[in-house]
């Protein structure tokens, strides 16, 4: 039996005070996480919750980064030769306080993205109130208020940016090396290019030498009143980031402007943004307010934490922490955008722009790789090129290409969209889909099926295998999806298209006899199982403790593979085979990942297992909340977050778009009998409502919506937009 994974309960979460609430104070702030857990952000810029060492780096920029060496002592051709890293900018958020204040309290209000700060200054109450414009690019709002008889007095403030950007170093035979956090530097790459302080402002501005990045940092004070007998303080900060243009001059402008608004102004813009947010994002789980709280904030932290000026995406962690050096991975494409395509599709959009954007970089990815046409994206980016050092792992997980192709065909289902195409998306799909014929071949030692060779799935503890199951169905969707768009472009010709129709159809996919099951890949159930019932607990996860070769040589999975290919590609597989995948898999798999368990849930409920969909569904709700894997210190896991609300529609409720047509096919749930939530379909706002496995839809305004639950094809109550 693999390594189970712990019972997670929505009744002992952390930081609950009401469905729309989260808190912590006395002993629930020294948690390590509470910094991560209580970020705030608008897409661009990140900002981590109170709580920890003065020193430590608490601002980051999403797309801001400083190009970092690799070091290798045996290279080869082909080889990430450098890194992305992002790094902890200036802090201008924070007033300084004239006196010293011991944190109390902390309280993130979701329903309008704001965070709230109680401290204490010898029997004195301060109150600061935070929150960061999401109509704005690159603003933070700050209301410092406490009694106006106190001697306190609070000023703009800007800090240097951190000195180091990761944890401190430590001995390496005192530590656990732990590739998933941001290695320390011994220098500071940040240069500091100017400093103005004046009356009521303060401003820097810093340099990264490599990448180009110029950013400035400022904080200015625009009111200040007494109010009911409280003094409060108004203050407004701002980011600009840059490799050519100004930045320090445009900035001052806009915190003028900014000023000349004013904070209520600006947080009554902040609320109305929320409120467009949810209209179209609501999950609501009757008697379990916790549950409920859970998947608001996962919606709620990736609003504040994904790109939406199609310049940007989201990194593994947002901008939540240093984990993974702010880098983008394809969890990015497979586990967030989904979540925005049926939410808030310009968001996805803005995804999908970011990934056209890099296109020309993943051309010259696949030239370093050996293909001689075609896009290769990298496995983990901020720039657009390759930042891994370790290829068996990282590059070789050629399935990226699919999983942007699965995206964009998520987005056009759910929009009908399809300007996105002629927007760079259909070259997209073209390029990428030609590599699998470059590196795949019909065998006819196999029939003459379709063969991709020498890659590595979704699980990184099986690497550079022949024919990973998950890449080959992901492959073969991706060929059909590209012929079909790229002949109707006229980016393919009919040779070209056919030879991709061609390899989908003929796509081998390992089949174990013995166990009639679908193979992981051609040798997974020839290696020799991993022993667990020897392996301790403190063990775990796996890559920390053991050699990849020690790991490689064994049949284990660090997360969801075969079982991921279930969770995205249900109808591939027959009902019997569906439980068989999940039994089989989940005996071999150390959910050493937090992308797991959410795929477990969704596959679960494929599998009409709704008691084993519901146990994962809680570990991926937790995973943060709960702290879990002991590590969301280092930032939150976006794939989790969004596991939980996908888990909920496209796993529970079975959501699924097909012919045109929003399909329910509901599974009964233990513990969870009813709920609902809403998405955005063709420009429609839909509410869906599930009961066991039974389910009804509303469509709130004149926009014709075809749905069909159970198979059958049902009329959704029409209702008018509240005015």
């Amino acid at each position: 039996m693999g390594r189970a994974l712990p019972e997670a309960s929505f009744a002992v979460m952390r930081f609950v005070r009401d469905g729309w609430h989260l808190s912590a104070e006395a002993a629930a702030i020294e948690l390590p996480h509470v910094p991560a857990v209580f970020s705030i952000g608008n897409g661009f810029i990140g900002l981590r919750g109170p709580g920890e060492a003065a020193d430590a780096p608490r601002v980051y920029l999403n797309g801001v980064y400083e190009r970092m060496p690799i070091a290798y002592h045996e290279a080869a051709h082909g080889y990430a030769r450098e890194t992305d890293l992002r790094l902890a900018v200036a802090d201008a958020t924070t007033p300084a306080l004239s006196v010293a204040a011991r944190l109390t309290g902390v309280e993130l209000d979701l329903n309008r993205g704001i965070r709230t700060e109680r401290r204490d200054a010898d029997g004195v109450a301060i109150s600061i109130e935070q929150f960061v414009a999401m109509a704005q690019p690159a603003m933070v709002l700050t209301r410092v208020t406490f009694a106006e008889t106190a001697s306190i007095d609070a000023t703009p403030s800007v800090t240097a940016p951190p000195g180091s950007a990761g944890v401190s170093p430590v001995p390496v035979e005192d530590a656990i090396y732990d590739p998933r956090i941001a290695p320390a530097i011994a220098e500071s790459p940040w240069r500091a290019v100017d400093s103005r302080a004046s009356a009521g402002r303060a401003a820097r501005t810093d340099r990264l030498d490599k990448s180009g990045f110029v950013v400035a940092s400022a904080m200015q004070e625009i009111a200040r009143r007494t109010r009911d007998g409280r003094i409060e303080i108004d203050f407004v900060s701002g980011y600009r980031a840059d490799r050519t243009a100004p930045v320090l001059e445009p900035l001052l402008d806009m915190l003028t402007a900014a000023g000349n608004r004013g904070y209520d102004a600006l947080l009554v813009e902040q609320a109305a943004w929320f409120a467009d947010f949810w209209a179209t994002s609501t999950v609501a789980i009757p008697g379990q307010p916790e549950a409920e709280l859970a998947i608001r904030y996962a919606l709620a932290e990736l609003a504040m934490a994904v790109g939406r000026d199609g310049m940007t995406s989201v990194g593994a962690k947002g901008q939540t922490g240093e984990g993974y050096e702010g880098h983008v991975f394809w969890d990015a494409d497979l586990y967030v955008l989904p979540v925005f395509a049926f939410t808030h599709p310009d968001i996805a959009r803005a995804m999908l722009a970011w990934r056209i954007s890099g296109l020309d970089a993943a051309r010259d990815n696949a030239r370093a790789m050996g293909q001689t046409e075609g896009a290769l994206y990298p496995w983990r980016t901020i720039g657009g090129h390759e930042c891994s050092s370790y290829f068996p792992a990282g590059p070789a997980q050629y399935h990226i290409n699919a999983d942007i192709a699965y995206a964009l065909e998520t987005y056009l289902s759910a929009s009908g969209d399809r300007t996105i195409l002629d927007a760079g998306g259909a070259e997209m799909l073209v390029e990428t889909a030609r590599i699998w014929l470059a590196i795949g071949f019909h065998d006819e030692t196999k029939g003459g099926a379709f063969v991709i060779n020498r890659v590595t799935g979704p699980d990184e503890y099986t690497a550079i295998v022949n024919n990973n199951l998950y890449t080959n169905l992901m492959a073969a969707r991706h060929l059909r999806f590209a012929a079909r768009e790229g002949l109707a472009s006229g980016l393919l010709g009919a040779a070209e298209a056919e030879r991709m129709r061609r390899a989908a159809d003929t796509m081998f996919l390992p089949f174990d006899d013995a166990r009639q099951v679908y193979a992981q890949d051609d040798a997974y159930f020839a290696l020799e199982p991993w022993p667990f019932e020897a392996t301790p607990s403190d063990k775990y996860p796996l890559l920390l403790h053991f050699h990849p070769l020690a790991i490689y040589r064994r049949r284990v999975s660090k997360q969801a593979d075969a079982v991921l290919a279930l969770a995205l590609l249900p109808e591939a597989f027959e009902p019997a085979m569906r439980q068989r995948l999940l039994e089989t898999y989940e005996a071999t798999t150390t959910h050493d990942s937090t992308l797991s368990a959410s795929a477990f849930a969704t596959a679960a409920a494929h599998a009409g297992d709704g008691a084993r969909a519901a146990h994962y569904w809680r570990v991926a709700a937790l995973t943060d909340l709960s702290d879990l894997f002991g590590n969301t210190d280092h930032g939150l896991h976006m794939a989790a977050l969004a596991g939980s609300w996908t888990t909920l529609a496209m796993g529970f409720a079975g959501m699924r778009v097909e012919d045109d047509i929003l399909c329910l096919d509901p599974v009964a749930i233990p513990g969870l009998p009813d709920y609902s939530f809403s998405l955005s379909f063709r420009g429609a706002q839909v509410g869906v409502s599930v009961s066991g496995a039974d389910a009804s839809v509303a469509v709130h305004g004149d926009r014709p919506v075809r749905v069909r639950i159970n198979g059958v094809d049902a009329a959704p109550v029409a209702e008018a937009l509240d005015a």
